[in-house]
């Protein structure tokens, strides 16, 4: 197998490649099974045919010989060895670090000319009206594709004519009231808010299907079934990131954390980076405060009193530190400045002396301030750990 030849190509990004593809194995063990649809699952991936139809030649003399079939009827054990041995699928998992990604492949000459130009400019205005107009292109596509299930089905001419109501009962039912359409003809008909709405609904609708069979009557096409939720979202979210950034609109869906799958405001790579090291904490409840300041502070709805609740979460996050991690090192006086600038500027308490009337820029200030002590605390304390650990 020749990982270099452009047929080999990912379309999708490589992590999504091995969540599904691992996932759809699992579950064929599960129900000691060896039916999940990988050509389907190669073709949507990869750039090319030729790993779907290596696996169908495969697959294909395997089921001639009658082999997996027999093995079918006999052990666990040994139907997961057929199923941890998909021909080309664990192939290619096994060498996912060599697949081209998108991210990997050399952009185009007017692009390569343009980088350092385009890094020197300053950032754009936000695009609404083009966003709204690309993401209605996306919805259809993935709509027709099978990828939001039996919510919002791509069609078929044997539905009886009620299914449209049973449908926008459901989804009144999830939204709580009637939600925005999706079927606008011109997508500036959507308002801003109803246009964000709209990108976090069908993030927790979308899923992958696994699945599908063609209905030739009147040419409807195919249908999809078993779908997957968490690979379909992991994917939505990297296209409609995608799709946002390219419009310079300031928010993006959410990977990980309490407010995944909602737009949150965006920042730059290093705090990224820091917001990401951060979520990680030593004891559940840490990690539920730490959290859930971070999704309040950074949702796109974030008011002045979100911003000091997040960071007054913070301050009770870094409160049992102050006296035992961080006393005698050299954090130790910044640490009580801190403190002393959140008690001065009215945030963790109520006194009639504290400042208010004070630019909301010194929030983000003593947001990333307090979030990059806490980060401190948590590498000291493991630290200390380690070296008690080797202190024989």
């Amino acid at each position: 197998m020749d990982l270099t030849d452009p047929e080999y190509a990912l379309k999708w990004p490589r992590e999504v490649f091995i969540a599904e593809a691992t996932e759809m194995m699992s579950a064929d063990r599960d129900r000691h099974s060896f039916t999940a649809d990988y050509a389907f699952l190669l073709e949507e991936a990869f750039a090319g045919s030729a790993p779907a139809n290596e696996y169908l030649s495969i697959r294909g003399m395997a089921e001639w010989t009658s082999e997996p079939a027999a093995a079918w009827g006999q052990s666990i054990q040994q139907i997961q060895t057929i199923t941890n041995n998909v021909p080309v699928v664990s192939e290619l998992l096994r060498r996912a670090d060599e697949l081209q990604t998108p991210a990997t492949r050399r952009p185009y000459f007017s692009r390569r000319n343009a980088l350092q130009e385009i890094d020197e400019r300053p950032s754009g205005q936000a695009d609404w009206s083009t966003a709204k107009s690309r993401f209605s292109t996306f919805i259809a596509r993935w709509q027709a594709s099978g990828y939001f299930g039996e919510t919002y089905p791509n069609g078929c001419v044997d539905v009886p004519d009620d299914q449209e109501e049973d449908l926008a009962e459901k989804l009144a039912e999830l939204y709580g009231q009637t939600p925005p359409s999706i079927t606008y003809a011109d997508p500036d008909g959507w308002g801003d808010d109803e246009f964000c709405d709209l990108i976090e609904l069908l993030h927790d609708l979308a899923a992958r299907p696994r699945n599908r069979y063609y209905h030739g009557y009147a040419q409807c096409g195919h249908h999809y079934s078993d779908h997957a939720l968490r690979t379909g979202q992991m994917l939505y979210r990297v296209l409609v990131n995608e799709m946002l950034a390219a419009t310079s609109l300031p928010v993006r869906l959410a990977t990980e954390g309490e407010d995944h799958g909602r737009l949150i405001t965006i920042t730059d790579d290093a705090r990224t980076e820091l917001l990401q090291r951060v979520a990680h904490q030593p004891t559940p409840q840490q990690a539920k405060q730490v959290g859930h300041a971070i999704a309040l502070y950074r949702s796109r709805q974030s008011t002045r009193e979100d911003k000091i609740s997040a960071i007054r979460e913070l301050m009770a996050v870094l409160e049992p530190d102050r006296y035992t991690v961080l006393q005698g090192t050299d954090a130790e006086k910044d640490n009580e400045s801190l403190f002393r600038i959140a008690n001065t500027y009215g945030i963790r308490h109520n006194k009639a002396t504290e400042l208010r009337d004070y630019n909301i820029a010194f929030l983000d200030w003593i947001f990333w301030a307090s979030l990059a002590m806490v980060q401190l605390c948590k590498e000291l304390k493991s630290a200390k750990s380690r070296a008690n650990s080797e202190t024989p």
